[in-house]
């Protein structure tokens, strides 16, 4: 299983929102260089994070994303359910069979990511990690499946 790369970017986008909170606003143009995304995917991203109250948009010279909350207050569940449908991982997850024995796998697994989504925030990722860059994961396994740096 793997989720898509809008959690992945989007995680990343809001620590660098995070590390910024509550003082400065961070420009689209800053999160694209800072996790080397393209500005139309990384708009994309936010509007969806917006559009479940994560982050807020300000316009004007000085403007940008910044979090719509305090860190210790979006989990990364938060985070990775605005991005990823509510993580539903199997058509049996919203089901009300009680009689598929394979649901029961699902939810098990369901309910157990989510659970661990829920017990991280923002901040304990600032606290465990602050003053590290975010990677450019995506950057290096393109490079590698070119035939390039590894």
């Amino acid at each position: 299983m793997r989720l898509s790369s809008k959690s992945q970017y989007g995680l990343k986008a809001c620590f660098i929102l995070a590390q910024n909170y509550p003082d400065r606003c961070v420009s689209a143009s800053a999160l694209e260089k800072e996790i080397a995304v393209s500005g139309k995917y990384i708009e994309k991203i936010m509007r969806m994070l917006s559009g479940h109250g994560l982050v807020t948009a300000e316009r004007g010279v000085t403007g940008g994303y910044k979090l719509a909350r305090a860190p210790e207050q979006i989990t990364i569940g938060d985070v990775a359910r605005a991005l990823e449908d509510n993580m539903e991982i199997a058509d049996c997850i919203t089901s009300t069979c009680e009689k598929c024995a394979t649901g029961t796998v699902w939810r098990k697994l369901y309910d157990g990511i989510n659970e661990v989504l829920d017990s991280m925030t923002l901040q304990s990722v600032l606290d465990d990690h602050g003053g590290v860059i975010v990677c450019r994961c995506g950057e290096h396994a393109h490079a590698h499946a070119q035939g390039g740096a590894r």
